[in-house]
This record gives structure tokens, sequence and C-alpha cells, in this order.
């Protein structure tokens, strides 16, 4: 959220982030929003039964623009999100060029129409996954526009969430609940690919897979893997980022 609120703001656009499908159909009921851009896994209501709900011809909103922002390795998504009646997919880690493409094509013009700076031209797109790269810094600092301040909010938000979220994952894989691992997996996923964190991103991404597939012993035979990528991690971005 912090990574494509901060793209957006220097798009000049003004945006509001809530953490599921629910929230997101309150915050419509509220203020006239020009767009949406919808995560598709989220707790509580998804992106999909969200978006259903939107296009529902009784709700005042149901011609809104929609955006699915989901990771693109996921097989069937993009007909999904599609499907539901969204308009149009950007993948995630989202790239500024991307996301000023989607926004460019989609928002109404009238108040969203973007210059050729705002289009982001000058921004380089965002690097594919580097396998076995513990941390991507350049691919990071072209999705945050090289921009280090916010660098080191996102870097230091990231180190003290994700063993919050590691620790989740444990207790859901205790409990048997495959739906939640898969959740959480993917969640760690997402969040490891917004900062760069390739290797670890590949980890829970395999993990995200194993869920889905209903294999919660793979899932736990990897944990220790995670948490060992993690901790590497970790070490590589407090030495590129030292506290000042």
């Amino acid at each position: 959220q912090q990574v494509a609120l901060a793209i957006l703001k220097k798009l000049g656009l003004r945006a509001d982030a809530v953490a599921n499908g629910v929230e997101a159909l309150k915050a419509l009921e509220t203020i006239p929003y020009d767009l949406v851009l919808m995560d598709v896994q989220m707790p509580e209501m998804d992106g999909i039964e969200a978006t259903r709900q939107i296009r529902n011809l009784q709700s005042p909103d149901h011609q809104i623009p929609i955006i699915a922002m989901t990771a693109h390795a996921m097989q069937g998504d993009r007909e999904r999100c599609l499907d539901a009646g969204m308009n149009d997919y950007v993948s995630k880690p989202v790239s500024p060029q991307a996301l000023a493409e989607a926004l460019d094509k989609w928002l109404p013009k009238k108040k969203g129409e973007l210059t050729k700076g705002e289009r982001g031209e000058d921004i380089l797109p965002g690097t594919t996954h580097l396998a076995g790269t513990i941390f991507d810094r350049v691919g990071m600092n072209d999705r945050l526009m090289n921009d280090e301040n916010l660098a080191r909010t996102v870097i230091r938000c990231f180190l003290e969430d994700i063993p919050q979220q590691i620790q989740v994952l444990k207790n859901f894989l205790n409990d048997g609940n495959t739906s939640g691992v898969e959740l959480q997996a993917h969640t760690i996923k997402g969040a490891s690919a917004n900062v760069g964190g390739e290797v670890l991103r590949a980890v829970a991404y395999e993990m995200e897979k194993a869920a889905k597939a209903e294999d919660l012993p793979a899932v736990r035979n990897r944990v220790g893997e995670l948490e060992t990528q993690f901790n590497l991690l970790q070490e590589t971005m407090i030495k590129g980022y030292p506290e000042r």
C-alpha cells in the first residue's frame, strides 16, 4: 500500500487505502472516487467478490473503472478479474510506468488526464524478478522512483512487519487452516516483491502454491528456509540503508 500510494502521489493523484473488500465498499458509499485499484487476495472479502458487488446494477458506483492489482504468476488471475467485471489488470510488484499507463487509460480525462511528465516517461520500468538475488535494490528504487526517504520508511515497516506475518503463518499451520496459510504466504510474497527481496519472494511463492494444493506438510518444511531468507534479507537491507 505504501508503494502504491507513493506512486500515485508522485503522479499528482490523491488516494485512500483500505484493508479489504468490505472496507472498499464502505469507502465507495461515502466518497465519490474516480477509480478503484483492487487487490485480488484480501481477508474478509476478496477483490473478486467486492468487484461483483460494485458491478451490481443497484450499486450507484456500478460503472466506476476498476483495475486489478495482483501477482501475474498465478494462472487464471487475469481471466477471473475480467470475468468479475474489472476493466484492466496491473501485475505486482507494480511499476510506476505500468500503473501510470493504466490510470491514463481509465481515469476520467476531465479529472485525471496525465501529462507526459506525470505519465512517467522519465521513470525506469521495474526490473523483472532476479532469481537468486537476496535484495534487488535497483528494482526497489525504480518502484519508489528513487525516493530514498520513502525507501527507508518502506524498509523499516517491512522489517518490523514480516516477523509478525511469519508468526501468523505458523499459527495457521498449527491450526491446519489451509486458506489462512495460503493468504499469509501470498502476503509475504507480495511484500517481498515490492522491496526487492527476490529469494524470500520465491520461497513464499512456493509455499503459497503448496497451500493452494492443500499440501501443508510441504509448507511446513519450508518455514525454516523462509525465516533464514528473511534474516539474510534483513542483514543486506540494514547494510544498504544503515540507521542515520
